[in-house]
């Protein structure tokens, strides 16, 4: 039986027990019956009320003079679909992430730790309690990194006011939003950790000065009452970029070929009201210090990473970019990866209410702040962005919305492309979010058993309903509540966006769906086809297997019907149709994450004759270390290297 099964079971089997124990301490005490004699005399027995888990948590502040410590930042965390540090990546790669948190957990090493400052108090925030079995396919996985979408786990929060050290706080389940029901139905052995979750400067439930338990394991039975304790005894510190030994190195010589960027955006410190910073990591191009290099001044590739992933997925791509033998297989430009975080989760580059002008800020103040800081050519066909997943879906928006920023986009599993397709949901007639018109459970997760059987792991409903248990009020930085950021009004009420549904009912709310069209590329296809349907002809390549985890094929399938069927009415009227560059295909078979690796090679050629076609590509390299010029069609092998080529390794977001 699996874990959601033996889920499932624990919870029916106690209803079961409760509604059988109910009934039977009840009893009826009845004096002598006998004609003539007072009626019986019925003495009702009152129940007992069920036994109440209590859970106590300690506020336990590090403090720097009695050498406690400050651990490191919960790794593969999700949306915390999230990721507190870069999962191994291939050049280009958005980390590997889709766009939501990691369906399999891997298993976490020991955290390092920093010393920690001495808080007096904490700040007012949302206190967070995450459960998983005691199994091993958890083991070694910390309970806070979830939600996991494979195997879905209790999770409640409620919210506390400001504390001391010392103080005690009992979890208050009147006032707590649930994910997988009460948690005084659980049974068997569960491991448990707390998140006090004050920290509204990055996205998700595992940002800078968070406290954090240490996860214990405790019994748990649905007919005692169970009493568990937690001390929040560890701070997680911002996560610092660092480079590796190689990069180190060339830095001390006054070279680097990994460097992390961090400039103020006006913009968007004037939006938020606080200081707010542009991030990216930038891997500079073999050959760029050398005086000698025929090539001086470089295009530039931009990656976005999938939900989860941000600009430090640069530190795993550098060294394989930095290869001389890989020269001849990856486009040799500035690889820059942004960080597409905003505190409310991935903001697409989407200006937005809630995000602010973030798109703007890109292409107006980050972008002419990098080609003035290195030796980019300032130019929009040496401008291209890559992205996977969530980062797919800002590729084609960035190149659609800002065209003349940006030459080319590459996506591949590209979040919703077609909202009439909305994963399994035409958001456009459907009433409900998470029932279908047949009155089937919308999935939202899948995997594949067989050539054409699939296993639904979460349905929208539960996604929904895990991101409430978090934060119910829009800021758990998770997929749902990142796309309300996105593209839904601001409710200033309810001091976060207008979801797009009625997190307990699924009921869809047309006002928020009126909203969101506006960002609908195939909408936006559809009223201006001769703007958007260039710009998707000539510039834009899509890939996306036709067994994509989050039904994102769906979409693809729409938008490349509307285009084609465009084409073919044009031809119909004698207009001219000019054959572009650009292509959207379906991979039969592949997933979210098997496309990945497929989009990576596609994509790397694509790049490098799309570079090579407007003057822009290294020449390849050949044996002898001397190059062919850009004209000579001939493409020699890389030189030999006997390490192993760095496979692409997509990691869930």
């Amino acid at each position: 039986m699996t874990a959601l099964a033996h889920l499932f079971h624990a919870i029916n089997r106690s209803f079961a027990e409760r509604r059988g124990c109910l009934a039977g301490v009840v009893g009826l005490a009845i004096a002598g019956s006998s004609v003539g004699q007072v009626p019986p005399t019925v003495n009702v027995v009152e129940a007992p009320p069920p036994p109440k888990d209590r859970y106590f948590i300690t506020w336990r502040l590090p403090r720097a003079d009695s050498g406690e410590k400050a651990v490191e930042a919960v790794s593969g965390a999700p949306g915390a679909r999230d990721a507190a540090a870069p999962a191994a990546s291939s050049p280009g790669s958005a980390s590997g992430s889709s766009s939501r948190s990691t369906p399999a957990p891997p298993p976490s090493t020991e955290p390092e730790t920093t010393p920690a400052s001495t808080p007096t108090s904490t700040p007012a925030g949302r206190l967070i309690l995450f459960l998983v079995p005691d199994t091993p396919r958890f083991a070694g996985v910390a309970p806070a990194e979830g939600p996991f979408f494979e195997s879905l786990q209790p999770i409640v929060s409620m919210p506390v006011a400001s504390q001391v050290d010392g103080a005690i706080v009992e979890f208050d389940f009147a006032q707590a939003a649930e994910f997988r029901g009460a948690l005084e139905t659980l049974d068997g052995a569960w491991r448990v950790q707390a998140v006090l979750d004050t920290d509204f400067t990055e996205r998700g439930h595992l940002g800078p000065g968070n406290l954090v338990s240490v996860p214990l394991r405790v019994e748990l039975a649905s007919d005692r009452a169970d009493e568990v304790r937690l001390e929040l005894s560890e701070v997680l510190p911002a996560v610092v970029p660092t480079p590796d030994d190689t990069n180190a190195a060339d830095e001390r010589a006054g070279q680097p070929t990994l460097v992390w960027i961090e400039r103020k955006s006006e913009l968007l410190s004037r939006h938020f009201g606080r200081e707010f910073k542009m991030r990216a990591g930038v891997v500079l191009p073999y050959g760029y210090h050398d005086l000698s290099f025929p090539r001086r001044m470089w295009p530039s590739i931009y990656v976005v990473g999938g939900f989860g992933a941000n600009h430090l997925a640069a530190a795993d791509a550098a060294p394989a970019l930095q290869s001389p033998q890989a020269r001849a297989a990856i486009p040799q430009a500035a690889w820059i990866f942004l960080d597409a975080d905003t505190p409310w989760g991935h903001s697409g580059f989407v200006d937005s209410e809630t995000n602010g002008p973030i798109g703007r800020a890109l292409v107006e103040e980050f972008i002419p702040y990098l080609e003035e800081r290195f030796r980019l050519v300032r130019a929009t066909e040496a401008r291209i962005v890559t992205g996977h997943s969530s980062g797919g879906w800002t590729a084609i928006h960035l190149v659609t919305t800002y065209p003349e920023v940006f030459g080319a986009a590459f996506a591949s599993a590209p979040d919703p492309v077609d909202f009439s397709a909305f994963q399994e949901t035409d958001l456009y007639r459907d009433l409900n979010l998470f029932v279908s018109s047949d009155g089937r459970e919308t999935p939202s997760y899948r995997g594949v058993l067989g050539p054409s059987d699939d296993r639904v792991f979460m349905t929208v409903r539960d996604e929904v309903a895990s991101e409430n248990a978090i934060d119910p009020n829009g800021r758990s930085g998770c997929q749902w509540a990142a796309w309300d950021a996105m593209w839904s009004p601001f409710d200033l009420e309810r001091a976060a966006p207008r979801p797009l549904c009625d997190p307990a009912t699924g009921e869809i709310d047309p006002v928020t769906v009126e909203a969101w069209s506006r960002h609908d590329i195939a909408r936006r296809f559809t009223k201006d086809p001769a703007r958007i349907g260039r710009i998707l002809e000539d510039r834009v390549r899509i890939l996306c297997g036709t067994r994509d985890s989050y039904y994102l094929q769906r979409a693809v399938a729409r938008l490349k019907a509307k285009v084609e069927a465009w084409k073919a009415d044009a031809r119909t009227r004698g207009a001219p149709i000019r054959e572009g560059d650009g292509s959207i295909e379906l991979i039969d078979g592949l997933t979210h994450d098997t496309i990945y690796a497929y989009a990576q090679i596609r994509f790397h050629q694509e790049m490098v004759a799309y570079l090579r076609a407007r003057g822009l590509a290294d020449a390849p390299p050949v044996s002898g270390g001397t190059r062919r010029s850009d004209d000579e069609s001939e493409l020699e092998r890389p030189l030999r290297d006997d390490r192993p080529a760095p496979a692409p390794a997509p990691t869930g977001g």
